[in-house]
């Protein structure tokens, strides 16, 4: 699981899905220190990689197995309760990033 970068507070899975996987946000606050955090590069790497791959089998693959129109619904509605569920909460990390923004004087 996944932890804060900036007090090591341990996610839990109920965390991740109410906090991020449901709620897709750029940030979120941590339950526990209350700081911004953002996902890391690589879950948002492995994130576009999902939908992609969601997507080719939804538009691609099920369409070409020739079923009946509901069970193809039916494998498409399992695929993104999977993504949203089971992969997004298991695979996100976490971690403060500092912009370093300039203001003008």
């Amino acid at each position: 699981m996944s932890k804060c970068p900036m007090c090591g507070h341990q996610w839990t899975y109920k965390q991740k899905l109410l906090g991020y996987a449901l709620k897709p946000r750029t940030r979120i606050k941590c339950p526990d220190c209350k700081e911004y955090i953002e996902p890391a590069t690589i879950s948002v790497i492995f994130d576009y990689l999902a939908v992609i791959v969601l997507a080719v089998l939804v538009f691609l693959v099920v369409p070409f197995m020739h079923l009946p129109v509901n069970t193809s619904v039916l494998i498409t509605g399992i695929l993104i309760v999977l993504y949203i569920f089971l992969f997004i909460p298991l695979t996100v990390k976490f971690k403060k990033y500092d912009y370093n923004v300039k203001t003008p004087e």
